[in-house]
C-alpha cells in the first residue's frame, strides 16, 4: 500500500526504502522492487496528533550494534551457531552488526569440556562453530560462564580457548546468570547474599584474567536485585568492570493480570530502573555503560497472543527507543526454540518462523542511525501512540510513529525541523495487535532463509519542516529524509 497522505497535500514522489547511505555500520540496503501503483488517500483519520521532537540530554547515539540477541548456552550444543547456517546468518546480518550474548539459564547447566558431571558439555568443537558464525555475520560477543556449579580453574581453561578462538569479536564475559536467583534455584543456601556472591565473582575474574588477558568483563547480570546487587556492584568492581548489565522483562507470563494491553502501556518503573542503573554506570566511569543483556516481554517464555503477536514488535520498537534515550548502551532481547517471544524460531537450530518481534527489531536497526529524540505527542482524542526522532550522522532526520490502537486510525502532523523536502516510508503493517502472523516489512514479509526486499513506496512531501501520515490502527512507519 502507499504512504497514506492527509488531505489537501500534495501528490508523492517515487522512492525506495532502505538505510541512509551515510551510515557504515548499518545493515546493507536492500534491492528495491519497482514501485507500486499509488493507492488513493484514506478517508480522513480518526484522531488527529501534532508531533514534535526534542533533545534529551541523557541520550546515546544509536548505531548497530544496540539491538542485539540473547541465546541460551545450550544452543551451542544444537549445533545453531555455525559457519553453515546460512538462514541465521542472513537474518542476523539484517539487523546489522550487533552484539549476540550466549548465556542465560543455561549457563549455569553447563559445564566446559564436560568438568561437572549431569550438566550439558561445552566442547572446543562448538566454540569453533561460534567462532564461524560470529565472523561471518560481524557480530561481537558476550560469552557466558558457569558460576553456580564450576571452578575458578575450569572457568580459566573455557575462557582461554574462548578468547583464542573468538578473537576480537569477543566484547566481554560474563559470569553466571542472574546470581539474586541462586537460593531460589537451590544452587546456593539460604543465607548466601550478595557479599558471598561479591567474593566468588572476584574469584572467577582473577583466574579468567590471567587466562584470557585483556578481554573486559560484563555483570552483574541480575534480574530483579537493582539497589541490592546491581547498583551495589557497579561501586564494589567499578576497577574492575567494564560493562553494567540488567535484566527486563514487563511480566510474569503466570500472571492474571500479564496481558498484551499491559505490554503496550508505558511502563514507570522501566524509566527509575534505566534512570539509577545509567547514574551508576557514571558515577563509577564504567566504560561500556549500562546494557540489558536480557529483556523481553514477559518471563518463562513470553505469553501466547502477546509475546508472538504484532502488539509485540510495536512495544519492542518502544522499549529500545526508551532504552536508548535514558542512556542505555543497548539491549538483547532473549530468543531461542519456539517459545512465544522469541523473535526467530527454530527447531534443532533450523529455523521456521520469523516472529513479529523481529520486524520491529528490523525496523528499529534501519532507524539506528544516529541520536535519538524523544517525541512530543499531542491528539484530540484519548489514543495509545508514540514517535520517536534520530538526528542522523549524515545530517538527516528519521522518524519512527507508532499507532497502539487497534481500532482507530491517527493522523500525525510532525514538525520535523528538517529543512528536507521528501521522507521515504518503510511500513510495518498487520491484520492486528493480536495477529501473530500476517505482518508485513515494507509490503513483503522475512523470509524464514533471511531474505527481504521491501517494495518502494511513494515518497512524503513535506514543506517547512513539516509533513502529515497517516498510520492505520496496530502499525508502524519508519520516515526517512532524502
Amino acid at each position: 500500500m502507499g504512504v497514506c497522505l492527509l488531505p489537501g497535500f500534495a501528490g508523492c514522489g517515487s522512492g525506495r526504502s532502505g538505510p541512509s547511505a551515510g551510515d557504515a555500520t548499518a545493515p546493507p540496503p536492500p534491492t528495491p522492487s519497482p514501485p507500486p501503483t499509488p493507492t488513493p488517500p484514506p478517508e480522513t483519520p480518526d484522531v488527529l496528533a501534532e508531533v514534535t521532537f526534542k533533545a534529551v540530554p541523557s541520550a546515546v547515539r544509536l548505531d548497530s550494534r544496540f539491538a542485539g540477541l540473547s541465546y541460551e548456552k545450550t544452543k551451542l550444543v544444537v549445533p545453531m551457531f555455525t559457519g553453515t547456517n546460512a538462514a541465521l546468518i542472513q537474518l542476523f546480518s539484517l539487523l546489522g552488526p550487533a552484539v549476540l550474548r550466549i548465556g542465560a539459564n543455561a549457563v549455569d547447566r553447563s559445564s566446559w569440556n564436560g568438568e561437572k558431571r549431569g550438566l550439558t558439555p561445552i566442547l572446543p568443537a562448538q566454540i569453533d562453530a561460534l567462532a564461524a558464525f560470529v565472523r561471518a555475520t560481524r557480530w561481537q560477543l558476550i560469552y557466558g560462564v558457569n558460576l553456580a556449579r564450576n571452578t575458578p580453574a575450569n572457568a580459566a581453561r573455557e575462557a582461554a580457548y574462548v578468547a583464542e578462538r573468538i578473537g576480537e569479536s569477543l566484547l566481554a564475559w560474563e559470569i553466571g546468570n542472574e546470581p539474586d536467583l541462586y537460593r531460589r534455584h537451590g544452587y546456593r543456601p539460604a543465607d548466601w547474599g550478595y557479599r558471598e556472591y561479591l567474593g566468588e565473582w572476584r574469584e572467577y575474574q582473577r583466574a579468567m584474567s590471567d587466562a584470557a588477558p585483556g578481554v573486559p568483563f560484563s555483570g552483574p547480570g541480575t534480574a530483579f536485585e537493582l539497589e541490592d546487587n546491581t547498583l551495589l556492584f557497579a561501586r564494589d568492581e567499578r576497577h574492575r568492570l567494564a560493562m553494567l548489565t540488567h535484566h527486563y522483562y514487563r511480566a510474569d507470563r503466570d500472571d492474571s493480570r500479564s496481558t498484551l494491553a499491559l505490554l503496550l502501556q508505558p511502563h514507570a518503573g522501566l524509566m527509575r530502573e534505566l534512570a539509577s542503573l545509567v547514574k551508576a554506570a557514571s558515577d563509577n566511569d564504567i566504560p561500556l555503560g549500562v546494557r540489558m543483556t536480557e529483556a523481553n516481554s514477559f518471563h518463562g517464555g513470553g505469553l501466547l497472543g502477546a509475546s508472538d503477536a504484532l502488539g509485540s514488535a510495536l512495544w519492542g520498537m518502544d522499549f529500545m527507543f526508551n532504552c536508548a534515550v535514558a542512556g542505555c548502551r543497548g539491549v538483547n532481547m532473549h530468543s531461542g526454540n519456539r517459545g512465544p517471544y522469541t523473535p526467530i524460531a527454530d527447531v534443532d537450530g533450523e529455523v521456521v518462523e520469523i516472529r513479529p518481534l523481529f520486524y520491529g527489531l528490523v525496523m528499529f536497526a534501519q532507524a539506528a542511525q544516529g541520536l535519538p529524540l524523544q517525541g512530543t505527542i499531542a491528539t484530540d482524542a484519548n489514543i495509545n501512540v508514540s514517535a520517536w526522532g534520530i538526528q542522523r550522522e549524515d545530517g538527516g532526520f528519521n522518524a519512527v510513529l507508532i499507532n497502539k490502537d487497534d481500532r482507530r486510525s491517527v493522523g500525525m502532523n510532525l514538525n520535523t525541523g528538517s529543512g528536507a523536502a521528501h521522507f521515504e516510508p518503510l511500513w510495518l503493517k498487520g491484520t492486528g495487535l493480536a495477529a501473530t502472523d500476517g505482518q508485513t516489512l515494507g509490503s513483503v514479509t522475512i523470509g524464514t532463509d533471511g531474505s527481504w526486499v521491501p517494495q518502494a513506496q511513494p515518497q512524503l512531501t513535506a514543506s517547512a519542516g513539516q509533513f502529515n501520515a497517516v498510520l492505520p490502527p496496530a502499525s508502524a512507519v519508519l520516515v526517512r529524509s532524502v
